[in-house]
């Protein structure tokens, strides 16, 4: 009996203690100093003991907790004098450095004065337990030495107490190690060593994070199965017992097994997650190595500037943290970035640096990575012998670590170079690259076999085996691409993937026939405009909406830096002259602009990026759909260049025929060049030059009939009377073919011509609804530079007299917003502005503000026509794979069928003129194009030179 009241007397004690370690870490520092001093009779080992015990409960599921545990703790120390005290505050205020502050030599110090203080006490088992907690810290600072013999010294300590879990927590961290330096079968046998221990005694937190470090060690491996198996189950056991902070852990690493795979949509959405979950316990600073994957996963996505800036920002970071082997993965993430930017000799520094804090790490494994690297960078200058020579060094390497992936991508570009450089061995290499590629599930290494082999046997006269080749790859391209889940994504995916399409076009045309023409042209569409297709089809959204508290926050985040960008764009640029600002002041607002749009376009990819709708492909164009909807009153005429020349794909309602060798492109180029500037001097000319305008006219015309004998005077016998739809290509987007002379007389005064990205938007503009102009929305915003656009706006209001009129201060971006969706024509008179440093920034100047391209995207409208009248509201950056960003794109995204915009600087009262007698011919029952058309030819007439009336052309339905 005595002795079981003392068994009771010391378990009410042990609950006082605990009770009162509990209160202390949910309180704040004031009441926890009040509850220690009226406590003081408890504050004591037994306590500290406690305290200890819950930050190591609540690390891994509550960090905040631990953190208020750590301090608790401190405070103890600082108030009672104990030695045993002050060991356990610096063993967890060490740990709580490390695990939750990412200052691990800080945590390494304070760990090693805790080892001290216990071995002074004579307290082996905790000395042994406090350099298990410091291997991780000695690890990551790369002193693998020291770690290595603390590990084994208190592996020895534990197995002589029979600790199992204390035993496995040595050998994880041994494996960790092991996993560092590059020695995955040798951390693999660790990890499942730990794995047994921890199952004997079924520790579940432990079991959590082996079975994550396995999973992590099988991906590196491209054991697929093997690693998700894993993972999955570590995912599973931490949600079951509510470890937080473990399934962020967990996640980070699907999302590396998705970016492995080539699964960008699912690692983009497992990395967002991650970074969120951090931020939401407590610990941003532990998403750094997440956003590092990251930036791993937009340079497969080829979007190399957003890598550069974050690989730049985490390199700084991952040195104030100590992380040397995140650094140097960094700096190599960043120069492979520069690298893609043609940078290369910026690369090389960043490699060079990368490659010594490896070498100072004993890790030969990603010191190879780094000379792939730079294998890369020699194959892109040409190099094609040094390339092979980089790359066949480092396959030794990685063949030892069985890192299968970065193998294959050795193996690959040593294949692809020596296919560049002629030599003989390049087709078996490929071949057995492209086998074990598909047998390892690499489709992102396969496409790229295929598409070298496409060209290997397309250059030896196989064209068969080529085709074969080029369609399994463009195949491979197809199912990476269709779940990416943006815009952005998918434009820059496909970017630098365009060679099997082309080459799937020549092999077409090589036939000769119609058959061969429409294949090409079919070839030629699947690579041109796709993200913008995508979008029309709905396959991506765009019009985002905030799903949960945390995007309704970047939602803030986004309204806060929209209405600071506001700001800073009118002060840069107020039209008054009231205030004339130094180079300096102007600098420094653009400075403060540009960190800002690089904030929202942030926001926008991590809201992005998440996912959360059903991404997928496109139906290539059913080109028999397509001249249907063209008729016998349309032709389509396509440009497109092969290696370096144009031809063009001319489409009616009855053939697909192909005109080819119309000039070499860089010459176009430079014609299209000196047009703009004979268009330039006439809008920056004073009234001296303008009364020299019959030479200028002159000038202008000169360089127009130039135009039409390589892009128009060879095709038009094809047209008949038809009227003309024009798909540009690359320079000739910015060419108004509508203006093109042919000696006697401009384009357009004999047939009305009109625009689009691609023939797949055609046809979706097409086969809109069509609807009546009913009701117009107009907007007009004028000042002293534009002052007729008041007179303008009204005067297409007593045309179309259902209209909804906001003038300067009404017509602000959210009045527009609100009767934009019911409008059948949405007319902009007002200040525009193209942007070719941030083309997604080309906005318009509405009565509040900016509308950019982004805001255009949610308008959501239905109207026949959008009319965007002011300047450069139709120039695009052309990016590769013909996709055009600028208004234009933000308008067709919202749902318009048909656009009107300019391609240059306008004069005002001109185009007062002309819009109004576009309206007035829509009134009558003319189609866009030819009340367009109609109106051009009066103004001809009227000014003569091309400046003044040919800036308007109709994109879309015409």
């Amino acid at each position: 009996m005595p002795r079981a009241r003392g068994r009771t007397v010391a378990r009410t004690w042990e609950m006082e203690r605990r009770r009162l370690a509990t209160r202390l870490i949910e309180c704040d520092a004031p009441e926890r100093e009040r509850l220690l001093r009226e406590h003081a009779a408890d504050a004591d080992g037994a306590l500290a003991r406690e305290l200890h015990a819950l930050y190591q409960e609540t690390r891994a599921g509550e960090p905040a907790q631990a953190a208020q545990a750590a301090a608790s703790l401190d405070l103890l120390s600082r108030t009672v004098d104990q030695p045993e005290i002050a060991a356990l505050a610096a063993w967890t205020s060490g740990m709580a450095a490390m695990h939750l502050e990412g200052h691990m030599e800080r945590g390494v110090t304070l760990l090693d004065e805790a080892a001290q203080r216990f071995a002074a006490l004579g307290q082996s088992l905790d000395v042994a337990s406090t350099q298990v907690s410091m291997l991780q810290g000695l690890a990551t600072l790369g002193r693998y030495d020291e770690a290595i013999a603390s590990g084994v010294a208190a592996r020895g300590a534990f197995e002589a107490h029979g600790d199992l879990v204390a035993a496995g927590k040595i050998e994880q961290n041994l494996g960790i190690i092991a996993y560092r330096r590059g020695r995955f079968q040798e951390a693999e046998q660790l990890y499942r060593a730990a794995r047994e221990r921890y199952a004997r005694v079924q520790s579940q937190p432990q079991l959590v994070q082996i079975d994550t470090l396995l999973g992590e060690v099988l991906l590196e491996e491209l054991r697929f199965a093997e690693a998700g198996a894993a993972l999955e189950q570590a995912l599973a056991r931490a949600e079951r017992i509510g470890l937080q902070l473990a399934q962020a852990d967990v996640r980070h690493d699907l999302g590396r097994l998705a970016v492995f795979q080539g699964r960008y949509d699912r690692a983009l959405d497992h990395l967002e997650h991650v970074r969120r979950a951090y931020t939401a316990l407590g610990v941003p600073h532990l998403s750094a190595p997440a956003e590092l994957e990251m930036a791993d996963a937009y340079l497969e996505l080829n979007l190399a500037a957003e890598a550069a800036a974050t690989a730049s920002r985490l390199t700084q970071t991952f040195a104030e943290m100590g992380m040397r082997a995140e650094r140097a993965r960094a700096l190599a993430c960043h120069g492979r970035a520069l690298g893609l930017l043609g940078k290369s000799d910026e690369a090389r520094h960043l490699l060079a640096e990368a490659s010594e804090l490896y070498a100072a790490e004993g890790n030969r494994l990603d010191a190879a990575s780094t000379t792939l690297v730079e294998a890369q960078l020699l194959h892109a200058e040409g190099d094609f012998e040094a390339a092979i020579g980089a790359a066949r060094r480092t396959e030794e390497p990685f063949a030892r670590a069985q890192t299968w992936g970065r193998l294959l991508m050795a193996r690959w570009l040593r294949g692809e170079a020596s296919r560049a450089a002629g030599q003989p061995q390049a087709r078996e290499l490929l071949n057995s690259t492209l086998t074990d590629a598909r047998a390892r599930q690499q489709s992102q290494i396969a496409y790229r076999c295929l598409t070298s082999l496409g060209q290997l046997a397309q250059s030896t006269g196989d064209l068969s085996a080529a085709q074969r080749a080029y369609e399994a790859s463009v195949a491979i391209i197809e199912e990476l691409r269709a779940p990416l889940p943006a815009e952005e994504f998918r434009a820059a995916f496909l970017s630098d993937k365009l060679k099997p399409f082309s080459e799937l076009a020549r092999l077409s045309l090589a036939r000769g026939t119609e058959d061969g023409a429409m294949r090409a042209f079919q070839y030629v569409e699947r690579a041109r405009s796709r993200a913008l297709v995508d979008m029309l089809a709905g396959v991506v959204n765009v019009r985002s909406r905030p799903r949960d508290a945390f995007e309704a926050e970047l939602f803030a985040e986004l309204g806060r830096l929209r209405e600071e960008l506001q700001m800073y764009y009118s002060q840069i640029n107020r039209s008054d002259g009231s205030v004339m600002r130094a180079p300096e002041v102007m600098e420094e607002l653009h400075a403060a602009v540009r960190e800002r749009e690089s904030a929202v376009l942030d926001i926008r990819r991590r809201i992005e990026q998440r996912g959360g709708q059903w991404p997928g492909r496109v139906a290539a164009l059913d080109v028999a759909r397509l001249q249907r909807a063209l008729g016998t009153q349309a032709a389509l005429v396509e440009y497109f260049s092969l290696d370096g020349r144009l031809l063009a794909f001319v489409v009616t309602d009855d053939r697909v025929e192909v005109v080819d060798d119309l000039g070499l492109e860089a010459e176009v180029e430079a014609s299209v060049a000196q047009l703009r500037f004979q268009i330039d001097t006439l809008r920056f000319a004073g009234h001296g030059v303008r009364r020299h305008t019959s030479q200028l006219v002159e000038r202008a015309r000169r360089h127009l009939m130039g135009l039409y004998d390589t892009l128009m005077g060879p095709i038009e016998r094809l047209l008949g009377d038809r009227r003309l739809v024009v798909v540009p290509h690359r320079a000739l987007h910015y060419v108004p073919f509508h203006a093109l002379h042919d000696g006697r007389e401009y384009l357009v005064q004999r047939r009305a011509v009109s625009y689009a990205p691609s023939a797949t938007v055609l046809l979706h503009c097409l086969e809109l609804p069509l609807r009546p102009l009913q009701h117009a929305v107009l907007v007009g915003v004028a000042d002293e530079q534009i002052p007729r656009v008041r007179d303008e706006v009204m005067a297409i209001a007593q045309i179309l007299p259902e209209s909804s009129v906001l003038l300067d201060a009404d017509a602000t971006v959210a009045r527009v917003r609100e009767l934009a969706p019911r409008a059948d024509v949405l007319h902009l008179a007002c200040h525009g502005q193209f942007r070719p440093d941030n083309p997604l920034f080309s906005s318009l100047h509405l009565g509040d503000g900016w509308l950019n391209v982004r805001d255009a995207y949610d308008l959501d409208l239905s109207c026949a026509m959008v009319t965007l009248s002011a300047c450069e509201t139709g120039m695009n950056a052309v990016a590769p794979g013909e996709e055009l960003i600028g208004l234009a794109r933000g308008f067709f995204s919202a749902g318009t069928a048909s656009l009107l915009v300019s391609l240059w600087t306008v004069d005002d009262a001109s185009t007062a003129e002309l819009m109004t007698s576009v309206y007035a011919g829509m009134r009558d029952g003319l189609r866009p194009a030819d009340a367009l058309a109609r109106a051009q030819r009066e103004l001809i007439e009227r000014y003569g030179h091309p400046y003044y009336w040919s800036a308007f052309a109709v994109h879309g339905r015409w």
